[in-house]
């Protein structure tokens, strides 16, 4: 019994995840450029980046190393970076070179 209620859990703690971060995205829908908004307002340890209204994935503080980069649909984190803005551009530029076809540029 205990599994099928950790594998609920999991199940609801996914979908309160996908819920924050679609939520986060809405509010990025329509700035230009490269932008950020907490996946959990008001705390910035999670930040959901978009460029141009395209989801490119998520930075998150780790208190011991700093800012890393995750690109959207992987698990492997980049960095540390110093600022969440610093891993944002990273995660921008890895995006260029992962997806360059589909990547809108800058001027």
């Amino acid at each position: 019994m205990s599994r099928i209620i950790e594998s609920a859990e999991r199940i609801v703690y996914r979908a309160k995840l996908k819920f924050l971060e679609e939520t986060a995205l809405a509010g990025l829908a329509h700035v230009e450029g490269l932008a950020l908004a907490p996946l959990c307002p008001p705390s910035q340890v999670i930040q959901v980046v978009s460029y141009g209204g395209r989801h490119l994935g998520r930075v998150r503080h780790q208190q011991e190393e700093g800012w890393l980069a995750l690109v959207k649909g992987t698990a492997h984190a980049t960095g540390p970076y110093e600022d969440a803005r610093s891993a944002a551009e990273s995660l921008y530029v890895q995006c260029i070179l992962a997806y360059p076809h589909e990547m809108p540029r800058e001027g």
